[in-house]
């Protein structure tokens, strides 16, 4: 298994989320450092910018649905999937910090996205 967070349109609520029917929800967490969240339509983190902790949800997904949220995102050419530090909103296997999640990161900024200050990916 592997462990994956995300901040967008993969979040129950959204449309992507039914990538991830077979995983287990572990539950809401936050970026443990701080990058940058832009929207256009759909959300963009990148790595160069600071700003905030980037709120979303844990996962435990196996290889097979790991390979389709790569396929969705485009990994790696269009959003590269990384490895970072989170912080669970309750107990995940004895601690809140978890060490070694994935995310997906695009630097590929649109010129008319908007930066979201709040790290918080809303439905519009």
């Amino acid at each position: 298994m592997e462990l994956v967070f995300v901040y967008g349109t993969l979040k129950q609520g959204f449309n992507n989320n039914c990538l991830l029917y077979d995983s287990v929800y572990v539950g809401p967490a936050v970026t443990k450092h701080q990058y940058a969240m832009y929207s256009d339509g759909i959300p963009y983190v990148t790595e160069k910018l600071p700003l905030t902790n980037i709120i979303g949800e844990l996962y435990e997904v196996d290889k097979h649905s790991l390979y389709n949220l790569d396929m969705l995102e485009g990994h790696p050419k269009w959003y590269k999937r990384k490895q970072i530090d989170i912080v669970t909103l309750k107990s995940y296997k004895g601690s809140n910090a978890v060490p070694g999640v994935w995310l997906y990161f695009n630097d590929y900024i649109p010129v008319t996205a908007t930066l979201n200050t709040t790290g918080n990916y809303l439905k519009y």
